[in-house]
């Protein structure tokens, strides 16, 4: 299995972690309402990471093809401040994804319907 790296919207298809996510249950009846509602859902996609007063742009992309992970590079925007920062996605399944952001336990996300 071979490694890659692939600038974010490069494939055609989606990837296995795009979707809404939410780290409650209940959470995801507000997924109409990401980045203006607490509590929300977060939304993963190709390019970008979007969640409450918080956004990111997906500036590279590197992970093991067959192996359901990627390590995200993000340019972020929260509360007026834009940082350079970092995270690891795990899928477990296609309703269980786990994000470790390098400190501490991952957190695990289920997708909304």
């Amino acid at each position: 299995m071979a490694a890659f790296s692939a600038a974010p919207g490069a494939a055609d298809q989606p990837l296995p972690f795009e979707g809404i996510w939410t780290a409650a249950p209940d959470w995801c009846r507000y997924a109409d309402q990401i980045g203006s509602h607490d509590p929300a859902p977060i939304e993963i996609t190709g390019t970008e990471i979007h969640g409450l007063e918080n956004f990111c742009k997906i500036t590279s992309r590197t992970g093991r093809e067959g192996w359901n992970w990627w390590a995200l590079d993000l340019s972020c925007a929260a509360e007026g401040e834009e940082y350079e920062d970092g995270t690891v996605l795990m899928l477990e399944d296609e309703s269980t994804l786990w994000r470790w952001f390098g400190g501490g336990e991952p957190i695990r996300f289920t997708r909304c319907p």
